[in-house]
């Protein structure tokens, strides 16, 4: 228990000093698609009709796509990207989830070394850093931070290997064993995957609760994959309400993923980013 709290001890250490600085593997399972060539019909009429049925569909996406698209996903990114005036080194994540009924929208700003993006949930579509944004729900937020070298970078996340001196032994299903151990009013099961160190924790008495979170952040990637570490990655997901926390290294960038609804939430986010 003593490496399981200096962990989580030193990874609260970078996660504040990280904070005051900025003043503020893989992919997940893409679902692959395809899409048929229509043929075009040479005759006059043919042409006509498809003319036709063009200028209608150009006029109601004039009339009605913005309306239509603002809110969604896609068009958040979009003006993400325009409002962060970059695309170079511009990581997203792919999958917020939203209540149905509901829409998405950001808050997206550069910082001193890198940029900040937090996700909204709004209960009508607004603009990418609308000023009413900021009473809006937190659906997650997203920062990277870029260090001077890829040394200084790594120096930001802990990474430990675990094994048997490290708690008693517990299968977690998947081919994963996990290690579970107690202390200073935290218990939780902690387990490496690749270059990744994850951790569920609870308080003491809800132990079991923190096993089957673990379980659970262990099927689901079983069938989808975090982003590639270079070199770590560190996940810590809380069973009460202490923040849960996703950092990986790649080459100079931290980024790091807090304030999502849930931990299972930030795991599905944490793959879907790229």
């Amino acid at each position: 228990m003593k490496k399981l709290s200096a962990l989580i001890a030193a990874v609260s250490a970078v996660f504040l000093i990280a904070g005051c600085a900025n003043g503020s593997a893989g992919s997940s399972g893409g679902a692959k698609s395809s899409a048929g060539q229509s043929q075009v019909q040479n005759s006059e009429a043919g042409s006509s009709t498809a003319a036709s049925r063009n200028a209608r569909t150009e006029s109601s996406a004039s009339s009605n796509g913005s309306s239509v698209e603002q809110g969604s996903l896609e068009q958040t990114q979009q003006e993400i990207r325009s409002a962060l005036k970059t695309t170079a080194g511009l990581k997203l994540p792919q999958m917020v989830p939203v209540p149905k009924g509901y829409y998405i929208s950001a808050l997206a700003q550069h910082t001193s070394s890198g940029y900040t993006v937090t996700y909204k949930q709004t209960a009508r579509p607004l603009k990418v850093n609308d000023p009413s944004l900021s009473q809006a729900r937190t659906l997650v937020t997203l920062k990277a931070t870029v260090y001077s070298s890829d040394a200084e970078a790594g120096k930001q996340i802990s990474f430990h290997r675990y094994g048997a001196s490290d708690g008693q032994s517990t299968d977690l299903g998947h081919r994963i064993t996990g290690y579970t151990s107690a202390g200073a009013g935290t218990a939780g099961v902690s387990w490496n995957e690749g270059r990744w160190t994850l951790m569920a924790l609870s308080p003491t008495p809800d132990q079991v609760k923190a096993i089957s979170l673990a379980k659970s952040v262990v099927a689901y990637l079983d069938v989808y994959l975090l982003p590639v570490p270079h070199q770590y990655g560190m996940i810590q997901v809380y069973t009460d309400s202490r923040k849960s926390l996703a950092m990986w290294q790649d080459g100079r960038t931290v980024y790091q993923l807090t304030d999502a609804a849930d931990p299972m939430s930030l795991v599905q986010i944490a793959v879907s980013v790229k």
